[in-house]
Protein backbone atom coordinates (compact mmCIF):
# COMPACT_ATOMS: atom_id res chain seq x y z
CA UNK A 1 0.00 0.00 0.00
CA UNK A 2 1.32 3.09 -1.20
CA UNK A 3 -0.21 6.37 0.65
CA UNK A 4 1.88 10.03 0.44
CA UNK A 5 5.00 8.64 -0.72
CA UNK A 6 5.30 6.26 1.78
CA UNK A 7 5.02 2.40 1.11
CA UNK A 8 3.65 -0.34 3.75
CA UNK A 9 2.35 -3.52 3.79
CA UNK A 10 -0.52 -5.95 4.99
CA UNK A 11 -2.00 -8.98 5.00
CA UNK A 12 -5.74 -9.25 2.79
CA UNK A 13 -8.24 -10.56 5.46
CA UNK A 14 -11.31 -10.17 3.00
CA UNK A 15 -11.14 -9.12 -0.77
CA UNK A 16 -14.22 -9.05 -3.09
CA UNK A 17 -14.81 -6.96 -6.56
CA UNK A 18 -15.34 -3.96 -4.96
CA UNK A 19 -12.46 -3.75 -2.14
CA UNK A 20 -10.99 -5.50 0.58
CA UNK A 21 -9.81 -5.12 4.14
CA UNK A 22 -5.78 -5.43 4.88
CA UNK A 23 -5.05 -6.16 8.44
CA UNK A 24 -2.07 -4.01 9.59
CA UNK A 25 -1.17 -1.69 12.04
CA UNK A 26 -0.50 1.59 10.05
CA UNK A 27 -3.32 3.81 10.21
CA UNK A 28 -4.31 6.13 7.44
CA UNK A 29 -7.76 8.37 7.41
CA UNK A 30 -10.99 8.03 5.93
CA UNK A 31 -11.40 9.48 2.98
CA UNK A 32 -7.38 9.39 1.77
CA UNK A 33 -6.70 7.67 -1.54
CA UNK A 34 -3.58 5.06 -2.00
CA UNK A 35 -2.50 2.76 -4.47
CA UNK A 36 -2.74 -1.05 -3.77
CA UNK A 37 -0.62 -3.83 -5.22
CA UNK A 38 -2.07 -7.29 -4.14
CA UNK A 39 0.20 -10.22 -4.48
CA UNK A 40 -1.47 -13.74 -4.86
CA UNK A 41 1.29 -16.26 -4.07
CA UNK A 42 1.20 -20.30 -3.83
CA UNK A 43 -0.82 -20.90 -7.00
CA UNK A 44 0.73 -22.48 -10.42
CA UNK A 45 2.11 -18.71 -10.95
CA UNK A 46 2.39 -15.97 -8.65
CA UNK A 47 -0.39 -13.21 -9.81
CA UNK A 48 -0.50 -9.40 -9.08
CA UNK A 49 -2.98 -6.47 -9.50
CA UNK A 50 -2.45 -2.89 -8.65
CA UNK A 51 -5.38 -0.40 -8.23
CA UNK A 52 -6.09 2.91 -6.68
CA UNK A 53 -8.57 2.49 -3.91
CA UNK A 54 -10.24 5.20 -0.90
CA UNK A 55 -10.26 4.44 2.82
CA UNK A 56 -13.78 4.15 3.78
CA UNK A 57 -13.20 2.00 7.30
CA UNK A 58 -10.58 1.66 10.04
CA UNK A 59 -10.56 -0.63 12.66
CA UNK A 60 -8.06 -1.81 15.22
CA UNK A 61 -6.64 -4.77 13.63
CA UNK A 62 -6.51 -3.24 9.80
CA UNK A 63 -7.76 -0.26 7.10
CA UNK A 64 -11.09 -1.02 4.92
CA UNK A 65 -10.43 -0.20 1.30
CA UNK A 66 -12.82 0.88 -1.35
CA UNK A 67 -11.60 0.38 -5.16
CA UNK A 68 -12.23 3.00 -7.48
CA UNK A 69 -11.99 1.29 -10.48
CA UNK A 70 -11.15 -2.69 -11.15
CA UNK A 71 -9.58 -3.01 -14.41
CA UNK A 72 -9.08 -6.48 -15.14
CA UNK A 73 -6.41 -5.66 -18.11
CA UNK A 74 -3.94 -5.11 -14.45
CA UNK A 75 -3.87 -8.42 -13.39
CA UNK A 76 -0.65 -9.68 -14.47
CA UNK A 77 0.54 -13.26 -14.08
CA UNK A 78 4.60 -13.58 -12.79
CA UNK A 79 5.35 -17.46 -14.10
CA UNK A 80 7.69 -17.59 -17.27
CA UNK A 81 6.04 -20.58 -18.41
CA UNK A 82 3.46 -18.69 -21.18
CA UNK A 83 1.15 -22.44 -20.74
CA UNK A 84 1.41 -22.09 -17.40
CA UNK A 85 0.37 -18.16 -17.86
CA UNK A 86 -2.92 -18.87 -19.98
CA UNK A 87 -4.08 -21.61 -17.59
CA UNK A 88 -3.97 -19.43 -14.49
CA UNK A 89 -5.27 -16.45 -16.28
CA UNK A 90 -8.40 -18.39 -17.36
CA UNK A 91 -9.95 -18.21 -14.11
CA UNK A 92 -9.62 -15.41 -11.56
CA UNK A 93 -10.72 -17.23 -8.26
CA UNK A 94 -11.98 -14.86 -5.92
CA UNK A 95 -13.29 -16.62 -2.22
CA UNK A 96 -16.29 -14.54 -0.44
CA UNK A 97 -16.21 -15.76 3.01
CA UNK A 98 -17.09 -19.51 2.72
CA UNK A 99 -18.06 -19.44 -1.23
CA UNK A 100 -15.77 -20.25 -3.81
CA UNK A 101 -16.49 -18.09 -7.36
CA UNK A 102 -14.73 -18.25 -10.47
CA UNK A 103 -14.70 -15.07 -12.67
CA UNK A 104 -13.45 -15.54 -16.30
CA UNK A 105 -11.29 -13.05 -16.92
Amino acid sequence: ITHDGKTFEGEVENLSLKGLFVKTDHKIGIGESVDITVLFHGMSADMSFSIRAKVVRIAEDGIGFNFRKLDVDSLSCTNADPEAQKRTGDLIVGKFGSHTKALPH
